[in-house]
């Protein structure tokens, strides 16, 4: 159960393609594309406000021009009778006339050049949204090329604005987030069908030794019946650990759990197997110390480590669950066998799935290589995290630390052999 992977001689694994061959979506008429774009938008907007601008321009240049004035001039004529002279102010009617065929030139050429504003404004603010929106183009062209099989394409924003180059690195953050967890799929079917494959070989050779074998007798039968029955039990148990892998991640049931009494159970539970490794199982966890978590799946964690502890102990060792720190914030509990320890350079990869340090003794004693991913899954989806403290020859000590209130649940600790502790 020492986190494992083999590496099959040959793998048959298939994903379900998305992108081209899932229904492609029919495409709205060209007229209602058009209206609809950010490009049109845009440019109409712009078009819409140089209008509006000139017009108002417009507005206050003519009504400028009619205030000016009407073109008068004073005349003196004298009365005949009297003798006095008077004044009078007429029109004067070429200046008159010059002034309205001016009026009606500069209506024209305000009308004329507003409409060549309007067109050249609507030619330059689409050139300009287009140049601006060319990198959503090229974001969009490239999300189109991507599948569950080309998971491989990223777009290169060096040279656009910040928003839109903050736009593209988000785009391929996420496509390397899908492309990774492709391969971890593609990786696990097919590290499962080949755990799969082992024991229903197994199965399949012990059924056909007596049933091509003529002179089978009622032990031999017997023998086959007790092979079967071990191959279906590592199937049953590596089929629950797979599902206890593939469960989502949605929010876990929260109550308050006495570590001290989960730990005794555990040990009660698991202390049958010690007897038959010639292993003792102890609880030493101080009484009181209680968090906010799942109980079934904490249990789930502390057993995985115990069987773990068991299963890599020599006869007459010890596997310890025992208090290793408690904080305002996080809580640690440790179990520490006294085994055969784990290489520093194996260290990093027992948490893998499938992966196994013995990987002989560890499909003989039947594990499924799965526990140990099991509890970094358990401790990350309570926002904590489990580290490893090991030595050849001497034995390991794995370190559950969760956190003590679940307003810390949204802070996730990730699983580091050697790791130093989140409790100073």
């Amino acid at each position: 159960m020492m986190g494992s992977m083999d590496h099959p001689t040959s793998t048959r694994s298939s994903v379900a393609a998305t992108g081209s061959e899932s229904r492609a979506r029919p495409e709205p008429p060209r007229r209602r594309r058009v209206a609809r774009s950010l490009r049109f938008r845009l440019t109409f907007w712009y078009v819409s406000l140089l209008a509006l601008a000139a017009g108002i321009l417009l507005i206050f240049v003519n009504a400028a021009a009619h205030l000016a004035g009407i073109p008068v001039e004073t005349r003196l004529y004298p009365d005949p009778v009297t003798g006095f002279v008077y004044s009078q102010q007429v029109v004067n009617g070429a200046v008159a006339s010059a002034r309205a065929q001016t009026l009606e030139r500069l209506q024209f050429f305000s009308i004329l050049g507003f409409l060549v504003l309007i067109a050249g404004g609507a030619a330059v603010g689409s050139v300009v949204a287009g140049r601006a929106l060319r990198p959503i183009s090229e974001l969009v062209a490239v999300a189109r090329r991507v599948t569950g099989r080309n998971l491989k394409e990223r777009i290169a924003l060096d040279d656009a604005d910040e928003e839109l180059r903050q736009l593209g690195d988000a785009f391929n953050d996420m496509v390397e987030r899908l492309d990774d967890a492709f391969e971890r799929q593609r990786q696990f079917v097919a590290d499962a069908s080949h755990e799969l494959r082992t024991p229903l070989t197994t199965l399949q050779i012990a059924l056909d030794s007596v049933r091509l074998d003529p002179d089978a007798n009622l032990d031999d039968y017997r023998h086959v019946a007790d092979d079967a029955k071990a191959a279906t039990v590592r199937i049953r148990r590596l089929v629950e650990d797979l599902l206890a892998l593939a469960e989502g991640d949605g929010p876990l049931p929260r109550t308050r759990v006495d570590l001290a009494s989960l730990a005794d159970a555990v040990a009660e539970e698991m202390e049958p197997l010690g007897e038959r490794r010639g292993v003792q199982v102890v609880s030493s966890v101080r009484p009181g110390t209680v968090i906010l978590g799942d109980p079934m799946s904490l249990r789930r964690a502390l057993t995985n480590l115990v069987e773990n502890g068991i299963r890599y102990n020599r006869d007459g060792g010890h596997v310890v669950i025992e208090d290793a720190g408690q904080s305002a914030e996080w809580v640690q509990v440790a179990v520490r066998d006294d085994g055969i320890g784990i290489p520093t350079e194996e260290q990093a990869k027992v948490f893998d799935r499938f992966y196994r340090v013995d990987r002989s003794r560890s499909r003989a004693e039947g594990g499924s290589g799965l526990g140990l991913a099991i509890v970094a899954k358990i401790a990350a989806e309570h926002g904590g995290r489990i580290d490893l403290q090991s030595q050849p020859g001497v034995g390991s000590r794995f370190v559950l630390t969760v956190p003590a209130s679940p307003a810390r649940s949204g802070r996730t600790l990730a699983a580091t052999p050697g790791a130093p502790s989140p409790i100073g």
